[in-house]
């Protein structure tokens, strides 16, 4: 690999020639050139003796052989050309969406389009990411980078060793531990450099030292802690660092990840160089709720298991994090934390069946061996408090709040207020590119994802709410299967009329007013889901039931039932969605041809009219 793997203008080819060199090769590159009489010629040529070491023989044997290689070329870039054809459809989509929630159904996305633009949000402040804000300040890089990498190509050996690296999360918990690791592999004396040509390597690195130096000569009182990093967050914040542009380090990330082309991941806003945003959420009774933490999963201490629950009786306890139904509970409800990366657990290598992560005994359905690991692992981390998984953050994204959201608004990111006034609210820009990109998408999609950290900052911003009105196209709401902590006590209808709010700037000084048809044309829900899309859904969001569509979801086994779990099937999923922009498609194709027939009829008609006109002058006395 050269540096030339990097560069914007140039695909990968693997259909390459790899043998130049080969005689044979260059007589068939000859004879892609000429017709089929000129290689009978070139043939008959070949015969005639000559001071060349190839005998007669050989050199047609060798034209033999390129006509075949050719052939088999030629019928092979056919299969190329025509599977390129059948898995994108040309439709371009823009999707609303954050974290994690939307990364399940990327891959099966891909295999419909990949004319995507993800738009993220950039107001986490938790985990790996706040710690980097902590220190360097500037946007939060934590989601969109788990977007890319879940974008990422793993079609080689060193594709997939990239993204291993940049999915590498450093010690859960020991911060020596850690930060002897992240020397290591900023020096490039990892194990997770393997299969990385020096190129891309290079690169890499030249970030990653760049971010060292930045968050380690940083005048702020405090340390950066390396504990828990994300070692992609650390390349991500460096190249934004380094460019001071947030789209400038996407660029980079998305083709050392190497992206599809015409993918993209875009900021809801435009973040100025070391900016600090988030998110405040003001209750119905008044309550402010500061950072996204706060809103949807609040926590002590991160690196201990500490928290306590309240109960409906009062009690507070700890719930018993060994039971088979406190894990079957947060598993079916969607809260199970997704993890990147190498794992550090403890405890025991394997269990008794044979499994080393509690990930792949879930997968196969196997909560005993699953609770074998657990059980093993938490008294290990009796030593050694929990980090990397966050069953706390689990736990009380479950948790009521204490009064519903009224809104969700920006805030200056240190804390302080803003001048204007006293909640500290502030309105930053949007993305000039996402609102470019809401003027020409075929579709747009208010994906999966907590509705209001996630969903919601992308939609609050000015522009947003009028550029979605004014177009005709699909307009697709796709339902969460589950209730969390932020919408707890929310109907459909209810969160369709929080989406409807969100984008009309409802409680501001910009506020717009827009009907729900102008917003939401369509409704996607997971079959088995707990938000109900009944009559009242349907009024509320001023559309008729056909354009209302239950999604085939996952199965899960309930005793000797297979039911569904709520959550969205991916593949079905995405047939939904193809289906809802097919439709668009084929009938404004039939309208634009009804309107060619009829202005044919008109003009034939004024052609008759005028016909008749003439020859009645004509015979008419003068």
């Amino acid at each position: 690999m050269d540096l030339n793997d990097v560069d914007m203008n140039e695909d990968d080819d693997s259909d390459e020639d790899e043998d130049e060199d080969d005689p044979c090769v260059v007589a068939r590159d000859e004879d892609e050139e000429d017709d089929d009489g000129d290689v009978e010629a070139s043939e008959a040529t070949s015969t005639k003796p000559s001071s060349a070491t190839t005998s007669v023989t050989e050199r047609d044997d060798c034209v033999e052989e390129s006509r075949e290689t050719l052939k088999k070329k030629k019928k092979k870039g056919k299969k190329i050309k025509r599977k390129k054809n059948k898995t994108s459809s040309g439709s371009s989509l823009l999707v609303f969406s954050g974290g994690t929630a939307m990364n399940g159904i990327c891959d099966a996305l891909r295999d419909y389009t990949t004319s995507v633009t993800h738009v993220l949000p950039v107001s986490d402040d938790g985990g790996s990411t706040s710690e980097i804000i902590r220190v360097s300040g500037g946007p939060a890089v934590g989601d969109i980078r788990s977007r890319c990498l879940r974008l990422s190509d793993e079609s080689t050996r060193e594709a997939t060793a990239v993204k291993g690296l940049l999915a590498h999360r450093l010690h859960p918990t020991d911060e020596e531990l850690a930060k002897n690791e992240w020397y290591k592999i900023q020096e490039g004396d990892s194990p997770l450099w393997d299969g990385i040509d020096n190129a891309y390597a290079t690169i890499i690195r030249r970030f990653l030292v760049h971010f060292h130096t930045e968050v380690t000569t940083n005048t702020h009182k405090e340390r950066f802690a390396f504990v828990n990093g994300s070692i992609g967050n650390f390349f991500f914040a460096g190249a934004r660092m380094f460019f001071r542009s947030m789209e400038a380090a996407i660029f980079l990330y998305a083709r050392v990840s190497k992206l599809p082309r015409e993918t993209m991941v875009v900021p809801c806003i435009e973040c100025e160089d070391n900016e600090r945003v988030t998110i405040n959420a003001e209750l119905t009774d008044g309550t402010i709720l500061r950072g996204q933490n706060d809103i949807s999963h609040p926590s002590v201490d991160k690196k201990s298991f500490t928290k306590q629950f309240h109960v409906e009786d009062g009690r507070q306890e700890v719930p018993s994090v060994f039971s088979k139904e406190f894990w079957t509970d947060i598993i079916e409800s969607g809260e199970f934390p997704e993890i990147e990366g190498k794992e550090f657990w403890g405890g025991i290598p394997q269990s008794t069946d044979g499994h080393a992560r509690v990930r792949d005994a879930l997968a196969d359905g196997n909560l005993s061996s699953a609770s074998e690991l657990i059980q093993s692992r938490l008294v290990d981390l009796t030593l050694r408090p929990l980090s990397v998984w966050d069953v706390d953050k689990a736990v009380t994204a479950s948790e009521k709040l204490d009064s519903p959201i009224k809104r969700i608004y920006y805030a200056t990111g240190d804390g302080s207020d803003s001048a204007s006034n006293e909640i500290g609210e502030i309105f930053p820009r949007a993305n000039k590119t996402m609102l470019k990109q809401l003027e020409t998408s075929d579709a747009i999609i208010y994906g999966m994802g907590s509705l209001y950290t996630s969903i919601v900052p992308n939609l609050i911003l000015r522009n947003v709410g009028e550029t979605i009105a004014q177009r005709n196209c699909p307009k697709i709401l796709l339902f969460n299967g589950s209730v969390d902590r932020e919408t707890s006590g929310m109907s459909a209808a209810d969160y369709i009329l929080a989406i409807v709010d969100a984008l009309n700037r409802k409680h501001t000084e910009y506020a717009i007013d827009f009907h729900v048809s102008e917003y939401v044309t369509h409704i996607l829900t997971p079959d088995g889901g707990q938000f109900i899309v009944d009559d009242d859904a349907i009024k509320a969001a001023e559309l008729t039931r056909d354009k209302v569509r239950v999604v085939k979801s996952e199965l899960k086994k309930k005793k000797k039932e297979k039911t569904a779990n709520g959550r969205y099937a991916p593949s079905e999923l995405v047939k939904a969605i193809s289906a809802v922009v097919d439709e668009n498609k084929n009938n404004n194709s039939n309208s634009t041809n009804n309107s060619d027939i009829s202005l044919a009829v008109v003009a034939e008609s004024e052609s008759d009219a005028e016909k008749e006109s003439l020859s009645s002058s004509s015979s008419s006395p003068r």
